[in-house]
Formats: structure tokens, sequence, C-alpha cells
């Protein structure tokens, strides 16, 4: 078995409501000896689901989110003003 560790930063925007997010997430992959991939993903030091598997807002509970590049809903806040 190899582990990898990775920090992957994605940007989140919810089409029902609008509330737009960033996290960034600690990601151990593993490759076990059946060359299969296993990532286990954290967030402030908890263990969470993967963020591309059924993301939830955090303002209105909906699941209708667009993921997007890192930096992308602090350059938006930026035009908001």
């Amino acid at each position: 078995m190899h582990t990898e560790h990775v920090r992957r930063a994605y940007s989140f925007v919810c089409l029902d409501c609008g509330h737009g997010w960033e996290d960034t997430y600690d990601i151990d992959v593993t490759v076990d000896d059946q060359a299969r991939i296993i990532a286990a993903y954290h967030l402030d030091g908890k263990a969470v689901r993967s963020p591309l598997q059924s993301p939830r807002c955090p303002a209105c509970e909906r699941g209708k989110i667009r993921i997007m590049r890192p930096g992308r809903v602090a350059t938006a806040h930026l035009y908001e003003r």
C-alpha cells in the first residue's frame, strides 16, 4: 500500500440560494495492493465525505451546487460591491 497526502481547494456556489463558499481539504490518497484508489477527506481536522459527491449548501441545505476552481468565490465577492 502507498499513501500520499494532498491538499485541494474547491469553490462552491448554490444555484438555489446563491450562497458561495470555499474550503480546503486534506486528502489521504491510498493505492492498495489491487491498485484500487481510496481517498479519505478531512476538513478542519474532521473526517468528511468527498465534497465532489452530493454536496449540500450550508445556507439552505439544498443540493443544486456548482463546483468551481479555487478562488472563484472570492473573485465574485469583489464584484458584488
